[in-house]
């Protein structure tokens, strides 16, 4: 069914050294592996109690590989046109629901985490930016749409506090439609709200689209808001991407509040705003200066208690800033943290195992190794953002030039691949490798007539878990668009 490159496969786990750190330990195991059975199967066994990562691993020297699957080809694209009009029909069922300028997580209220029919501002705000990179600014429904979530989130800010201590910007969801704050149990804060939905607001207010009036009596006021949360909050402590631990010092948090004050700064100038300005621009400069503590010598963490994490891979995308080009899509630290996820997630799902067997192209990404959340799965907004990525890389070196040598060799592990020596060259094999990733993924969605859900089964590769997760959609439909734009580059 697929022409692809030859793949080499790790030997058997024998016993061994088993001094590895938690961080770079291969999982072993299953969900229901025991001492007796992992031990069984030649593995390491070795309990943590305050760290994440396997308890069942791999002896050191007998790591597995990357079970990456590389199809030489971007002839063809994964997703036909009429397919991604398909899912891009079906995200926009989700935005604006009800009129009232809500985003719904997913119309479903049945899912192993409950009801998904709230606006998320996370989700909220991550599909507002994504349906701005997939919809002509000129298309009848972009100002509309964009004026209407708008209109949201002043109202959302303008709420009365349900919690103690906690801002009504960093609460993580509201009812819909008539947007009052969520009050039951739920992890909270959730402190990236506030820069995201800036980001996506500060989008439109630069489109060209909305009056300088409404820019500056509406925009301004929610964009201004936000930000000034963030400049007193950003290094206080707060729940991850997925709701479940706290910290302070999340990659993901990190990188998409530095992300926003960037822009921030750039926009009160525009606002004649100088001192306001300047503070955002000193901000922006003490988050970056904690970015640089998640690089591991061999991944960017996103967590010193959970390191291997999806979001990272989501976080390189969102985050990234060309002003200073840290973590560009080339860089040595990303194609390291690809290489070194790839492999960690090819070892945690049966279905990648069966896949790469099959030959089916790429690999399949979950939230982190070690997830029990409707029994730990592959994820389709994780595969989709590293397919993302691989083609912001491709089209970084168009525009950039060759990545250094170490980068290289860095992508050629984690993908299976050996690198040509010239820029167009390489480019290509990036691409090739994000269509790979999104052919993977298409081989679980594509019978289901362009529905999105949340999960892929880790065992029959059916989708799973919410149904029409709106997250979904905005990463497949980003991940086609950044692919557009290499196809368009390369020409």
């Amino acid at each position: 069914k697929f022409l692809v490159a030859a793949l080499s496969f790790a030997p058997l786990a024998l016993a061994g050294d088993c001094s590895i750190s938690a961080s770079d330990r291969a999982d072993c195991g299953e969900l229901a592996s025991t001492q007796d059975t992992c031990e069984a199967a030649g593995c390491c066994w070795s309990p943590l109690e305050n760290e994440d990562g396997p308890w069942c691993f791999y002896s050191k020297g007998n790591e597995p590989g990357s079970c990456f699957v590389f199809q030489n080809s971007t002839d063809t694209a994964p997703f036909t046109s009429d397919e991604v009009d398909t899912m891009k029909g079906y995200f926009m069922d989700n935005i604006n629901v009800e009129q009232v300028g809500a985003v719904v997580a997913a119309p479903d209220h049945d899912t192993p985490g409950g009801n998904y029919y709230y606006h998320w501002m996370r989700d909220g705000a991550l599909t507002m930016r994504a349906f701005q990179v997939v919809t002509p600014a000129s298309d009848p429904s972009y100002q509309t749409t964009m004026e209407s979530y708008a209109a949201w989130v002043l109202g959302r800010q303008a709420e009365t506090p349900v919690h103690d201590g906690v801002d009504v910007r960093v609460e993580p969801k509201f009812e819909i439609p008539d947007g009052t704050v969520f009050d039951g149990a739920w992890c909270r804060p959730q402190n990236d709200g506030p820069g995201l939905r800036a980001i996506s607001l500060i989008t439109y207010a630069n489109s060209g689209v909305p009056t300088k009036d409404y820019v500056t009596s509406s925009l301004w006021k929610a964009i201004k808001a936000d930000l000034d949360w963030v400049v007193g909050g950003w290094d206080s402590n707060t729940c991850d991407l997925w709701e479940e631990v706290q910290s302070s010092d999340f990659f993901w948090n990190r990188v998409t509040m530095k992300k926003a004050m960037i822009m921030g700064a750039e926009f009160a100038a525009a606002m004649g705003d100088d001192e306001t300005s300047a503070t955002y621009s000193t901000t922006a400069a003490s988050i970056d200066s904690k970015l640089d503590s998640h690089w591991t010598g061999s991944f960017v963490a996103e967590e010193t208690n959970r390191q291997k994490d999806g979001a990272v891979f989501v976080g390189f995308n969102n985050g990234f800033d060309s002003s200073d080009a840290k973590y560009a899509p080339t860089s040595v630290e990303v194609a390291s943290t690809v290489n070194v996820f790839n492999t960690a997630f090819c070892s945690e799902y049966s279905i990648n195992t069966a896949d790469t067997a099959a030959s089916v192209p790429g690999v399949l990404i979950g939230r982190y190794p070690g997830d029990t959340y409707a029994n730990g799965n592959p994820w389709v907004l994780t595969t989709a953002a590293l397919a993302q990525l691989l083609y912001r890389a491709a089209s970084y070196t168009l525009e950039n030039g060759a990545p250094e040598a170490d980068a290289l060799a860095e992508f050629a592990k984690g993908l299976n691949v050996e690198f040509p020596s010239d820029v167009a060259g390489i480019a290509q094999t990036l691409a090739a490798a994000g269509d790979s990733v999104m052919l993977r993924l298409k081989e679980h969605v594509g019978e289901d007539g362009g529905h999105l859900d949340e999960q892929i089964d880790r065992n029959t590769g059916a989708q799973m878990s919410a149904k029409d997760l709106t997250w979904s959609y905005a990463e497949v439909l980003l991940a086609m668009n950044a692919r557009d734009a290499y196809i368009a580059n390369s020409a």
